[in-house]
């Protein structure tokens, strides 16, 4: 009994832990003028997080290829490697126009993968995941969890205050609010950045979200820290690269 026990409880801390993994990817949870608010930057950033004392490593990616644009998410750790992609396109009026979604993870548990296909021309997403698969409707405003970053962005960069948006997962629907909190400056082992502060609005007091983005870089993200009970996940910028350009820190310390 004993050993059935050590074992189920390996499993699920094994389980707990390649979600948390996940968590991160949005980028897990991804301006300045207004020329961008239907154009972004290629980037490649390194980040490094901690999940309760655990490290893990992290790479974002953004390439733009013939009109669309390929985003790319990896988190690994001893324990297993989570991969996302995504294919979008931006609108004219500066919309995100999500294309496909992949995710792909591996760990000493074994493999699992999920698949979705935004067909725009008939309003329908065809996901897949494991054996199972279906066919939702869609309308504008929906977004797989790489492209909900990506249009984020985008709406910061027009000055917006306050966001909502809708996730398709699994074939289901979720609703995500956030709102800008403050500008400040904050410093991540690098150095001082300016930074936009903002906050995902929860129904479960419990739980928090905070993101700083970049104001001096395309808003990328800087660090974001996660709150839940007594756990709490961080994921800060180590490095990265905008458009070729090495992200630096600010030379003076000047306030916002």
């Amino acid at each position: 009994m004993e050993i059935f026990n050590l074992a189920t409880a390996i499993r699920t801390a094994i389980l707990r832990t390649a979600n948390l993994i996940i968590c991160l990817m949005l980028g897990c949870l991804v301006f300045a003028t207004s020329a961008y608010a239907t154009k972004i930057q290629p980037y490649d950033l390194y980040y490094t997080a901690d999940i309760g004392g655990m490290k893990v490593e992290a790479r974002h990616q953004l390439q733009q290829i013939k009109g669309q644009y390929r985003v790319k998410a990896q988190a690994k750790n001893f324990i297993g490697k989570v991969t996302e992609q995504g294919i979008f396109e931006i609108s004219e009026s500066g919309s995100i126009i999500p294309l496909e979604y992949t995710k792909h993870q591996k760990t000493m548990l074994g493999n699992r993968s999920e698949t979705q296909i935004f067909d725009w021309p008939s309003k329908s997403l065809m996901h897949k995941e494991k054996k199972t698969q279906g066919k939702v409707p869609i309308s504008s405003g929906q977004f797989d969890r790489l492209s909900l970053t990506q249009q984020m962005r985008l709406d910061l960069a027009r000055g917006s205050k306050k966001f909502n948006y809708t996730l398709i997962r699994k074939g289901e629907f979720k609703q995500y609010q956030y709102q800008v909190v403050t500008t400040e400056i904050i410093n991540i082992g690098k150095g001082d950045y300016n930074s936009l502060l903002v906050e995902r609005v929860e129904k479960d007091s419990i739980k928090k979200t905070r993101i700083w983005f970049a104001l001096d870089w395309d808003y990328v993200i800087l660090k974001m820290e996660t709150f839940e009970k007594n756990s709490k996940k961080t994921m800060v910028l180590d490095q990265g690269t905008i458009n070729g350009n090495s992200i630096l820190p600010i030379k003076n310390r000047i306030e916002i």
